[in-house]
């Protein structure tokens, strides 16, 4: 079967390694003469990276203005915010330091920052996105959602409830700063669920219908690294080489998933976690097992070659074998990260699950799972979680 024309898009610039984020100013030379760092409330500061960001910027010629808006995850609130500081302060670029919030939140207000519409009517489809906004660099601080090189933006709409992702090729960041360096700082249970969110996109990448020889290659690879290294990371966390290899398994996982798409688990993750008030990595952790066990008569051979890859089962084993092993280990890591294994034991309730059902089927996530889900489905899946 001749498959259809597929094309692969990364962000212009990809700057990794230990050190990466001294190049910073260089990279953002592009964006002058003003630049919106947009970090999380607290940890940039913290742990010493926003000075050292300005420093790097101011001493590439650049104005910064700083906003440290970004809590927990990000709203249509905060963007509208952001984007009336981009306007106000007359900057032209931006430049998002932190997790996955602070990366979604800078990089929907550059994407927006040219529109007149809320934030609010470009979620619930009263607006349409824009063919171009104002360039922006991404600088993650963990290693989990792979943010920095996607084209979607997850956000809370303050008015719906309603966790949604927003999406236009023309988001992809000008440039990348991956520096693993800046992950050393991450606690345990961070590294742990932004960990088992970059694996959930390596796998869910690889068995979605999307995916493409290209991704795949890419995805498998990602699963390798962070597979290989997220334990250590997790205990021993000043290992530079466990956190390199989880920070390029991460970036790798969104690049795929950027091409990609993902699956049954990113579709239920977003409102599972509204919810349940969960982390987004930890709803994955916990979804992945089950989600690996629904989509076995469809994607085992695929699940085969996930476990070879990881070194859990040999050449010969069957489908089935390597989907047990898929399964067992996933469990097992959660396990030893500290994970619950049911969303039962981690806020879910009988009540809560017409609704996430509800907000799960239209998800573009769901629409890329390797095997269809309908309501049946999803509502048996959620319901094995209260046992």
């Amino acid at each position: 079967m001749i498959q259809p024309v597929h094309s692969f898009r990364s962000p212009g610039t990809v700057v990794f390694g230990s050190g990466a984020l001294a190049r910073l100013g260089e990279t953002a030379a592009a964006l002058g003469p003003k630049v919106l760092v947009v970090t999380g409330s607290r940890s940039a500061a913290s742990s010493g990276t926003l000075d050292r960001v300005r420093t790097y910027l101011e001493g590439a010629g650049l104005s910064v203005y700083v906003m440290p808006v970004v809590r927990e995850e990000p709203t249509d609130a905060v963007v509208d915010a952001l984007r009336a500081a981009l306007r106000s302060e007359g900057c032209t670029g931006v430049v998002a330091v932190g997790g996955g919030s602070s990366l979604d939140a800078g990089k929907a207000a550059a994407g927006l920052s040219y529109s007149e519409a809320s934030t609010h009517e470009h979620m619930v489809g009263k607006a349409a996105i824009p063919s171009h906004g104002l360039p922006w660099i991404g600088v993650p601080t963990t290693a989990g959602s792979g943010a920095e090189m996607t084209p979607n933006a997850v956000l809370i709409d303050t008015v719906t409830g309603i966790k949604k992702s927003l999406r236009s090729w023309s988001w992809l960041a000008h440039a990348a700063i991956v520096d693993p360096d800046l992950t050393l700082t991450m606690p345990p249970q961070i590294t742990a669920a932004s960990g088992m969110d970059a694996l959930t996109q390596a796998i869910e990448s690889y068995t979605s219908t999307g995916a493409t020889p290209l991704t795949e290659a890419i995805s498998l690879e990602a699963a390798k690294r962070i597979a290989g290294h997220l334990l250590r990371a997790y205990t021993a966390p000043h290992d530079r080489k466990a956190r390199e290899q989880v920070a390029w398994g991460s970036m790798m996982a969104g690049l795929a998933l950027a091409n990609a798409r993902l699956g049954a688990v990113h579709g239920f993750a977003h409102p599972v976690g509204t919810y349940c008030g969960l982390a987004h990595g930890l709803a994955c952790a916990i979804l992945l097992p089950s989600v690996i066990r629904f989509n076995a008569p469809v994607a085992g051979e695929k699940y085969k070659e996930l476990a070879r890859a990881l070194g859990l089962v040999t050449e010969g084993a069957t489908a089935e074998e390597g989907t047990e092993a898929l399964y067992g280990y996933v469990r097992d890591l959660n396990v030893k990260l500290g994970i619950p294994e049911r969303l039962g034991d981690a806020g879910l309730t009988a009540d809560m699950i017409p609704s996430i059902v509800a907000e799960t089927l239209p998800s573009g996530s769901l629409a890329a799972n390797p095997r269809t889900a309908g309501k049946a489905d999803l509502t048996a899946i959620l319901e094995s979680h209260l046992r």
